[in-house]
């Protein structure tokens, strides 16, 4: 297969899905922006965005969305005032590669222009791991043959493009624009939320005989560099640009003219260069190089015997590090990341299931941050708790920066074109345990006890307390019941015990009354500040521990089947055979109201339980609801967020082929676009089950208080798989062999 560190495109498509598949597949970015994979020159109906971490603007309905800002790529390459661009003239030759060891974009061009001039085009870009602001393209154009061999005029014109948009939604405004004799910059601010961002760019060439000019504009204000080139000669270009936002600076543009001069100043220093005219690419691909090279000793994946695997897992690895800030925690994860326009942003819960166990086993600092999100947003999650009649914290199933919940209450049914109502900011409530979960999980893995003692504490209670006031009383029956709520699968609505929210609720209740003890053994003023805080009288917590032991668990006493919710054994079987070759969910095939009739499920319900809490369900539990849910759930056109997360439970019971399969349908989601939706950005969630179908499944690491276990399940191909991970703050490697 080649280099196992490189996506690469060997051939170009006109096909429009095809190349805003693409345009997601090759994104660069760095935590602090992601830019799509446009062409720096454009192309008719492209989908280009730079979205910013943390960086809103309003939307009607939506509550607010990542705002696209100004295009920062763009370059014009005018040759004998023939425009290059790969829908004209004629394509010789064409590949694209993104190196996932230095996040360096990559792509060559030979093309022929309507006049019957050949040019090589080699550019090279990278959002600086080093340097967060930063950003740079190196852009160069030689001249193969031009008619009788006469010198070609060669134009190139590095812009900022403030025409862009999401889709058709304009969020940016120009406030400000100009330029020094090194430095063009361009000042906007958004619209409704009025967040400034600035906007610096350098512009050079290797040659003097190149002449440069400024052309100031609030669109599309550029740094032209205009000469020519003779047969056989070629001209290199850089552009430098830097980002800095209000949410950085008091004055981001005092920052980050500032910060780029800098930048210029300190190459030159170190290459003894001019400062006014300085190559700075090789000097920052360098800092980049040991940056990405630092992330990769800590959480690399090594595969041996499974090329295509290899390549996918390093690909869901370098996503999960773009789209997380190393030092921010006023905003999360999105599930598109910052790589599309899809879910707009807005931050589920596929951030602690499926992407947090990553950063609490690779990146604990980054892990931090993303709980601390939370409980930075613990009095909005009190406030929707209480708008809904019940104490302590409810958090919104979609959010973005002030912890409101921003699920619309309707959309388009993008497969059938009903609209319909979306319930799950109402009645999906799974989602405030999931977060009790990871700052659970966080705890056990990492030991940071003053995180717990000063915030996962006050949050496990505060999600508890919810528990507790949100669970009816069964007086005929002596226990607790949770109805009217949607469950992990997401197409069976209004049910009653699901077994997934009842079971999580349980254990929020369990881990939020073990860390009170801790907190008052280990900070007894902590402690008693916190009981008073939130009002825990004796009662309250005899009341929470009775919830705990007796909320109803739909589950067979003999066979340990779980009931998925009350009433789902009575659905209708259906008969999955009569849709072989299918390219819709069940979902969009039989309609909204239509398939709650049925036994099918979107994504892991029970069998995402059994995964998450494997260390309280035994073998035959786990087998039993495996025989009976794995069949009945959608995994090619239901979720994309289980297929890979199925390989953790799989890999236990055995059914090592099967996890596989699940695993490199995880994998591949966005390389080769399996659900026709990656256009709208990466699978997020997908990229953190990925990995834990690595380590969690193929490995079967277990974490304990006394250290660490394995438990391998290697398909059948893999004669290695190695990595490492910190337990405790200690590194801890792993090296397995069949």
């Amino acid at each position: 297969m080649g280099n196992l560190w490189q996506v690469n495109e060997d051939s170009f498509s006109t096909n429009l899905k095809q190349i805003q598949s693409q345009e997601t597949v090759f994104t660069i970015g760095n935590g602090y922006f992601c830019t799509r994979g446009t062409f720096e020159e454009g192309y008719p109906h492209e989908t280009p965005a730079t979205l910013l971490f943390g960086v809103f603007d309003s939307v009607p309905v939506s509550k607010e969305e990542l705002a696209n800002a100004p295009d920062w790529i763009g370059i014009q390459l005018f040759v004998n005032n023939e425009r290059f661009r790969l829908d004209k003239g004629k394509l010789l030759a064409y590949t694209r590669s993104l190196n996932l060891q230095n996040g360096v974009l990559t792509r060559t061009v030979h093309w022929e222009s309507p006049a019957g001039i050949r040019v090589r085009i080699n550019s090279e870009r990278f959002a600086s791991l080093a340097d967060e602001h930063l950003g740079l393209i190196r852009y160069s154009v030689t001249v193969d043959e031009s008619p009788k061999d006469l010198p070609v005029a060669i134009s190139l014109r590095a812009n900022f493009n403030a025409a862009r948009g999401n889709y058709d939604v304009m969020h940016w405004e120009t406030t400000d624009q100009g330029h020094s004799s090194d430095l063009l910059w361009l000042q906007s601010e958004t619209r409704k939320t009025n967040v400034t961002l600035v906007q610096t760019m350098s512009f050079n060439a290797d040659t003097t005989a190149f002449q440069k000019e400024f052309v100031d504009g609030d669109i599309e204000p550029s740094i032209r560099l205009v000469g020519s080139l003779n047969p056989q000669e070629s001209v290199t270009t850089e552009k430098t640009v830097v980002m800095c936002t209000s949410r950085d600076s008091d004055d981001p543009l005092k920052s980050a003219l500032a910060h780029h001069q800098k930048i210029l100043n300190t190459a030159a220093e170190e290459t003894a260069g001019n400062a006014h005219n300085v190559f700075i690419f090789d000097y920052q691909l360098q800092k980049q190089d040991e940056a990405w090279a630092h992330f990769w000793q800590q959480a690399d994946i090594l595969i041996e015997g499974d090329d295509k695997a290899q390549v996918g897992v390093r690909y869901n690895l370098y996503q999960l590090r773009i789209n997380a800030s190393d030092d921010d925690s006023r905003y999360s994860i999105a599930a598109k990341g910052m790589t599309g326009f899809g879910y707009r942003g807005h931050v589920f819960h596929d951030t602690e299931v499926f992407m947090l166990p990553f950063f609490t086993y690779e990146l604990p600092h980054i892990a931090r941050n993303l709980l601390l999100y939370r409980y930075h947003l613990l009095p909005a999650a009190r406030k929707k708790a209480a708008s809904n009649g019940y104490a302590g914290a409810q958090y919104p199933w979609e959010s973005t920066l002030n912890g409101e919940e921003t699920t619309p209450p309707s959309i388009v049914h993008p497969e059938t074109g009903e609209v319909i109502p979306v319930l799950n900011g109402f009645i999906e409530l799974h989602i405030t345990s999931s977060i009790a979960h990871a700052t659970w999980e966080y705890w056990r893995v990492t030991a940071d006890e003053k995180f717990m003692r000063d915030y996962g504490v006050e949050m496990l209670l505060s999600t508890a307390l919810f528990w507790d006031s949100r669970a009816e009383k069964n007086e005929q029956q002596n226990d607790y019941t949770i109805s009217n709520v949607i469950g992990p699968d997401e197409w069976h609505e209004h049910v009653n015990n699901n077994a997934h929210t009842n079971f999580m609720a349980k254990y929020n209740i369990k881990i939020a009354l073990e860390a009170l003890k801790w907190l008052q053994k280990t900070a007894p003023s902590k402690a008693n500040a916190l009981i008073e805080q939130l009002d825990l009288t004796d009662e309250r917590i005899a009341h929470m521990q009775d919830v705990q032991e007796h909320l109803r668990i739909p589950q067979d006493p003999v066979t340990g089947l779980l009931e998925q919710f009350d009433g789902f054994f009575k659905l209708a079987k259906f008969d999955q055979e009569k849709y072989k070759g299918r390219k819709d969910s069940y979902q969009g095939i039989l309609g909204v109201h239509e398939i709650q009739k049925y036994q099918l499920i979107k994504q892991a319900d029970v069998l995402m339980l059994l995964t998450m809490l494997r260390q309280e369900f035994d073998y035959d539990t786990k087998k039993v609801n495996w025989d009976y849910y794995f069949p009945i759930t959608d995994h090619d056109y239901g979720s994309s967020l289980t297929p890979a997360l199925h390989a953790i439970l799989g890999s236990e019971l055995g059914h090592t082929e099967e996890a596989y399969q699940m695993f490199m349908k995880g994998t591949l989601v966005d390389l080769e676009n399996l659900r026709g939706n990656t256009p709208e950005g990466i699978h997020a969630a997908c990229a953190g089950a990925v990995w834990q179908a690595t380590v969690f499944g193929f490995a079967g690491l277990r974490v304990t208080e006394e250290g660490y276990t394995t438990d391998p399940h290697l398909p059948h191909n893999w004669q290695r798989l190695s990595f490492q991970f910190k337990h405790k703050g200690e590194p801890v490697h792993i090296d397995l062999k069949p």
